[in-house]
């Protein structure tokens, strides 16, 4: 006997049971979208202020340019002042190194001229005082900056970029905290100081399993209490994981690396951390050996050219010999011939 035929979309497996089973679970779902929504709220009122929040930070960005070019328009220059200390700084560098050349020709020539008196101008007096002053000026400003102990080089350039980013960043996240653009929910305005909330712990497999069973989800549990795949815990929408409380490195001492932070860098390589009379030593004796260089390169070509005039009058002289000489045999045949023809005119008279 057949079984009575049941009416259209009253089964279990018809069109009409599947919409309700999707509009219930549609329903949960958004409800449990919707309690999400308000957990991030009572963390951050602005949670949901994207556009609010962007705009903000844009404009304090925008701020901070306007200033930074304010700033650069108004610098005066520096960099003509710099050359004008180099080129003076150059310039004593040169009279010292003169100084010095002339002090080893006194040294190398020894008592030749003991005896002969000597004078100075006053020229050359106040040449060697200003000297003397410059090298006493300069020891004290390297001591001052010394003392001042700041960094010079790449690594003072790249501290300040980063100063001024950092600073950059501060001002434009700063500039999101208040605000009339935002809405105010106290006397104080909206704060966007995003907090861990106390009640937000990490939950085990089988607690999340019992919540994924409430919201009419199939979740499927090995015998250790385990998901197995844990994407059918996610939701359609905005899923918020929880924190992540795994130690991810070695612990840090935080007094070695707040010691280690605050020590100023030293570069090992050459001539980056030298000081500066140690760099202006170095390039004062460069300078003696290119003027040593340049007085031997002088002296030899005053020889050489002296040596070139020395032939040239020796040559001209041996022409002037060959010259006479030949002059004085030709006179010499001359005279022989003259003294035949006599001798045979005399030779004609007599026969």
């Amino acid at each position: 006997m057949d079984a009575a035929p049941t009416a259209k979309g009253s089964g279990p497996g018809s069109k009409a049971s599947v919409n309700k089973q999707l509009m219930a679970q549609s329903v949960a779902m958004s409800k449990k979208v919707k309690q999400q929504q308000e957990q991030a709220k009572k963390i951050d009122e602005t949670v949901f202020l994207y556009d609010e929040v962007y705009d903000r930070m844009q404009d304090a960005k925008k701020a901070a340019e306007a200033k930074r070019e304010d700033d650069t328009q108004e610098r005066k220059p520096k960099y003509i002042k710099a050359l004008l200390e180099s080129a003076e700084t150059r310039r004593l560098d040169h009279l010292r190194a003169e100084e010095k050349m002339y002090q080893r020709e006194r040294e190398a020539e020894g008592d030749e001229y003991a005896g002969t008196e000597s004078f100075v101008t006053q020229a050359y007096k106040d040449q060697i005082e200003e000297t003397r002053r410059a090298e006493e000026e300069e020891k004290k400003r390297e001591e001052a900056n010394r003392a001042k102990a700041g960094a010079t080089g790449m690594s003072h350039y790249y501290k300040t970029l980063l100063e001024r980013e950092s600073a950059a960043h501060n001002a434009a996240v700063a500039a999101t905290t208040i605000g009339p653009s935002l809405p105010n929910s106290s006397k104080h305005g909206p704060n966007l100081t995003i907090q861990r909330p106390p009640e937000m712990e990490p939950l085990s497999d089988l607690q999340l399993a019992k919540e994924a069973a409430l919201r009419g989800q199939d979740v499927e549990v090995n015998d250790s209490g385990e998901i197995v795949d844990k994407r059918e815990l996610l939701l359609p929408g905005l899923n918020l994981a929880a924190p992540n409380t795994r130690r991810i490195g070695l612990p840090i001492d935080k007094a070695k690396a707040k010691r280690s932070s605050e020590e100023p860098v030293v570069h090992r390589a050459v001539g980056a951390a030298a000081s500066q009379r140690e760099i202006r030593e170095r390039q004062a004796r460069q300078l003696e050996r290119q003027m040593e260089e340049e007085e031997r390169r002088k002296k030899e070509e005053q020889e050489r050219k002296e040596r070139e005039e020395l032939e040239r009058r020796t040559a001209k002289r041996n022409d002037e010999v060959s010259v006479m000489s030949a002059r004085e045999r030709y006179l010499a045949r001359k005279k022989a011939r003259l003294e035949t023809l006599e001798q045979l005119d005399e030779a004609g008279g007599q026969n």
